[in-house]
């Protein structure tokens, strides 16, 4: 008899991330910056992007804390491709991941304790994209799911969906662009519940994956990528707006 399903559930934090004069978010996530965090934030001169990097870094603290240590307490390690985990207090190791684009800033978070790998991205649905990247970075399948679309603004839709679920996806596995992103690929891109295909058996690390394209907020469009031991976990995904975090402080 097959296995039942059973739920892996999985957090999605956004928060809103002012374009210039910092706001309420930006001074409460500045809060729990380690010292190192303050510098790489200084460094930014661009003022949007700045907020981005406060928000996101405050943000996962203050999440992975809890009630059981103070944020500023964590300690992260980076990986070798930049993904940071949870280097100390020991327990209150999690699966997470973050990620930004202009006006917006997400942290996915996982079970306690859990063995998860994951990933996050998310982008604008304004943005600008070029055709030309898909045909150059995108493998056949997704290629040819683009040029079925009929309009332009459709296109532009489905081009930003597949890019997110790259990016969750090479974000889960910590490889970033290192993995070429033709060696994977994603059937019926166009549904909240595309089908991952590895071209590459090794990309998988062990792992049975599954992906899920989300809405946080409005004009926006985002990417879930979760690595499990077993065959038979299935996502949930909980939609959360931090400012009512914030306010619970």
């Amino acid at each position: 008899m097959p296995a039942t399903s059973e739920l892996c559930h999985i957090q999605l934090w956004y928060a809103s991330a002012a374009e210039d004069t910092p706001g309420k978010i930006e001074t409460f996530c500045m809060r729990w910056l380690a010292q190192e965090e303050h510098q790489s934030a200084a460094k930014f001169k661009v003022a949007s992007a700045r907020h981005q990097h406060v928000i996101g870094r405050g943000m996962a603290r203050y999440l992975l804390a809890g009630d059981q240590t103070a944020p500023h307490q964590i300690q992260f390690r980076h990986l070798d491709h930049g993904k940071p985990i949870v280097e100390h207090p020991t327990e209150m190791r999690r699966p997470f991941n973050i990620a930004h684009t202009k006006g917006l800033v997400l942290c996915g978070l996982g079970t306690e304790s859990a063995d998860h790998w994951l990933g996050v991205d998310v982008e604008g649905i304004q943005r600008k994209t070029d055709p030309g990247l898909a045909n150059r970075y995108f493998a056949p399948e997704e290629i040819e799911q683009l040029e079925r679309t009929k309009t332009s603004d459709a296109k532009q839709f489905l081009f930003l969906k597949i890019w997110t679920l790259k990016e969750a996806f090479i974000k889960a596995i910590g490889t970033g662009l290192q993995t070429p992103l033709d060696q994977f690929a994603f059937e019926n891109a166009n549904s909240n519940t595309p089908t991952l295909k590895l071209k590459d058996p090794s990309l998988a690390q062990g792992r049975h994956w599954q992906v899920r394209s989300v809405t946080p907020r409005q004009g926006y469009i985002a990417a879930v990528a979760i690595g499990t031991d077993r065959s038979n976990l299935q996502p949930k995904i909980e939609l959360a707006d931090f400012r009512q975090k914030m306010q619970n402080a």
